[in-house]
């Protein structure tokens, strides 16, 4: 019975993959119905060969699941983990990105490679079958050489990997030179992706090679890396980033001419560029690049602080040179009316703005430094640390726990939110500003009354739909219109929006103060409805269905000779947000740590113990409503500002269930979380417009969604009290006595 048994399971199991890989089927690929033809994409995804592709994905998974306990074991071999991540660059490269920008895909680069006579044999069988086969033989040779200890295999892999960059490079250089530059400018990054993966592969493999141990300490390696050196991973990156953006970098009309940085100078010479940036253009970047990296290198390598603050200094010097040269090369080129453009910040490539974010790392990392507790405060927190008690050493330290690591990781995403989305194209701008940097701000919002005080809001969007009705109506786009005195331009309209939603929240939550659980849930859902229908029905208020009459206008600020308007490019809204979520991020930390964030953590945890401490929640709950609301209004004045027209749809129900999804997903209490996934369950559905159909992508939100929660319950970045909570927090070892019985204590009979 037994073997019966489980050979009924074996056999549920498989059928349960087999059709998880069915509908993956559906859910990948362009195909969708039509209204004649309702059966055309389920024909288009079934019968067809690429369904055996997706049926063998169910069979890996359920042999996965099979041997799962055979799996573990080999999941913490040294160079497993860089192995795969190497792997996903690669497969990342092949399959998703740009191999040559006016053909596309590797796929379509294969085609036109297959059509091309002349071209190199090596290209031709690069494109034809060697790039999979080489994929597929190092993934499964070093596969096999980390899972068996084989040395001698793991350094052939390695070996073989390093060759496999190569033939990515030249192989992509061989298109580029073959085409000739006919068909326009390549900026494609899939090679430079795959290099990338290859070098991952090849010091996985020296790892596992060269590792005396059996089991990889991830966290140590880690912090072992990032805390040699405080802020010596800033330096080297801003380093290579600067390296590449000075010599093989576009600097000037990427899409015409296509300059490099000593194109662009020679282009300039003689035609007026003020004396800095063109001497910015000639030898000044190098020579601060050096600078900032000696300074700033030898800093991180002693600790000496004076180096650190020189380098820091070297560091915002050549950031604002080489924004002053952008600025002074866009403007002089507008007003030439130069390739048709008409203005500053316009027709530049992305070298310049490598440069800058490579002076703010060089900064960074000498910023790190010279801001590092002296040695002695370090040997008394160690000393203190150490007298501390066993039990607080036994528990494993965390990822960026090492000195100065924090610190470093933080002014690199900074570095990352300044200077690449001038980079992006057009359409991801807009994506940034209109989808991504609104959720992150109703994602930080709605983290406060879900995540901190533990109060399941699903009515959210509503005080998002009040900030923005309140600015269309402070800027006279209603059919009702402001008093004179009162009309306003949008910016000026936020204080306004944070009192109403303020009243708002304290007007939704005092009602519901004796509810908890669902029935909070079900009264906060329909408050969200109310306001939407409200916002129909009302029409001699709000316009009905149709919403504001009058496009809100862009914000205007006038202060003497600083005349700004924005609205002429999607970036200038991402630097006002980033400001205003920068902003919210720094006073939200402080009240997490606060005694009213430590009074929602427990009424969070127990509201009938919080209670009984003589904490009022009835006040606290109130003002996590409130506060929560807050951050909703200000999102709702950036979007009505920013789009212009916006209608009651805008604020469905579906639209807080995504919130509320957001903050799970990145993890409930937990700042970064629950903007990482805002950030990234709003960046998937615009990623799968080129894949998916629309009525799709929310699938594959829910697929993520699930998949999460089944794999890292505590979500993407979780909380540290989520996270001991979810992975057996009161299991730890203890330093409080534990009872032992008397038969086996020292007394006790053998």
């Amino acid at each position: 019975m037994t073997g019966l048994g489980s050979r009924q399971d074996a056999l549920k199991r498989l059928g349960a993959c087999l059709a998880g890989g069915f509908v993956l089927a559906l859910m990948v690929g362009p195909q969708e119905g039509t209204q004649s033809d309702f059966g055309y994409e389920f024909r288009a995804s079934v019968l067809n060969p690429r369904i055996f592709a997706f049926l063998a994905l169910g069979v890996i998974g359920f042999l996965a699941i099979t041997f799962w306990p055979r799996v573990v074991p080999l999941l913490t071999r040294p160079g497993l983990w860089p192995l795969v991540s190497g792997a996903l660059a690669v497969l990342a490269a092949q399959l998703l990105m740009s191999w040559y920008d006016p053909v596309g895909k590797f796929s379509k680069v294969a085609d036109a490679v297959s059509k091309s006579p002349g071209i190199s044999g090596l290209t031709s069988a690069f494109f034809g079958w060697l790039a999979w086969a080489q994929f597929a033989v190092l993934v499964i040779a070093g596969g096999v050489a980390i899972a068996r200890r084989i040395r001698a295999l793991a350094y052939v892999v390695a070996a073989l990997a390093v060759v496999a960059a190569v033939l990515c490079y030249l192989a992509h250089r061989s298109v580029v030179s073959f085409a000739g530059g006919r068909q326009g400018p390549d900026h494609s990054l899939a090679y430079g992706a795959a290099v990338i993966g290859y070098v991952v592969i090849a010091g996985a493999m020296l790892a596992a090679a060269m590792s005396a141990t059996d089991v990889a300490n991830t966290k140590r390696f880690v912090n072992l890396v990032l805390g040699w050196r405080p802020g010596l991973p800033a330096v080297v990156l801003g380093l290579v980033v600067g390296l590449i953006g000075l010599t093989g970098a576009t600097w000037f009309s990427p899409t015409q001419s296509n300059l490099s940085l000593s194109q662009t100078h020679s282009l300039f010479s003689g035609q007026g560029l003020q004396s800095i940036a063109f001497q910015d253009l000639g030898w000044l970047s190098w020579a601060l690049l050096i600078a900032g990296t000696l300074a700033s290198g030898a800093a991180t390598w002693w600790r000496n602080r004076l180096a650190g603050w020189v380098g820091a200094v070297i560091g915002l010097v050549g950031v604002v040179v080489t924004l002053v040269t952008l600025y002074d090369i866009s403007s002089l080129a507008g007003k030439q009316s130069y390739q048709g453009f008409t203005g500053p910040w316009q027709n530049l490539g992305t070298g310049g703005w490598m440069v800058a974010a490579a002076f703010f790392l060089l900064g960074a990392g000498g910023f790190v430094v010279a801001t590092l507790p002296t040695r002695r405060a370090g040997a008394e927190a160690a000393a203190r640390a150490a007298a501390a008690g066993s039990s607080e050493r036994s528990v494993p330290s965390g990822y960026l726990s090492g000195p100065g690591v924090v610190r470093t990781a933080i002014l690199v995403l900074i570095a990352f939110a300044l200077f690449y989305p001038p980079t992006a194209t057009s359409f991801w701008q807009t994506v940034l500003v209109t989808e991504i940097g609104i959720s992150v701000l109703l994602a930080v919002g709605l983290n406060v009354v879900v995540g901190w005080a533990g109060l399941l809001d699903l009515g959210f969007i509503a005080f998002y739909a009040i900030g923005s009705y309140t600015t269309a109506y402070l800027v006279g786009s209603l059919p009702v219109k402001p008093p004179s005195w009162l009309h306003m331009s949008p910016l000026l309209a936020i204080p306004f929006a944070i009192a109403l939603c303020l009243v708002a929240g304290i007007a939704l939550g005092a009602p519901t103060l004796r509810l908890r659980g669902d029935y909070l849930a079900i009264v906060t859902l329909g408050f969200g409805e109310i306001v939407r229908i409200v916002a129909v029905n009302a029409s001699s208020i709000t316009n009905g269905s149709q919403g504001p009459a009058i496009a809100v206008p862009n914000p205007v600020v006038h202060l003497g000779p600083v005349h700004v308007q924005w609205g002429l490019a999607p970036l200038q809204y991402w630097y006002l947000l980033l400001v205003f979520i920068v902003v919210i991020l720094l006073a939200f930390r402080r009240l997490e740590n606060s005694r009213t964030g430590r009074a929602w953590a427990a009424i969070r945890e127990d509201e009938v113990a919080a209670q009984a401490t003589g904490i009022n929640t009835t006040r606290i709950k109130l003002m996590a409503f409130a506060i929560g609301a807050s951050t909703s209004g200000v999102a709702g004045v950036f979007f009505a500002s920013q789009i212009g027209s916006f209608t009651p749809d805008n604020f469905v129900l579906n639209n807080s269930i995504l919130i509320v999804a957001y903050v799970v997903f990145g993890g409930m209490g937990s700042l970064p979380g629950a903007m990482a996934g805002a950030a990234l369950l709003t960046w998937l559905p615009e990623f799968l417009k080129a894949y998916v159909p629309p009525a799709d992508r929310q699938l594959w939100i829910g697929l993520v969604v699930v998949l999460m929660m089944i794999f890292r319950p505590a979500g993407l970045i979780p909380a540290r009290r989520r996270r001991a909570e979810l992975s057996h927090f009161d299991e730890l070892p203890s330093a409080e006595t534990v009872a032992v019985p008397v038969g086996e204590g020292l007394g006790g009979r053998s």
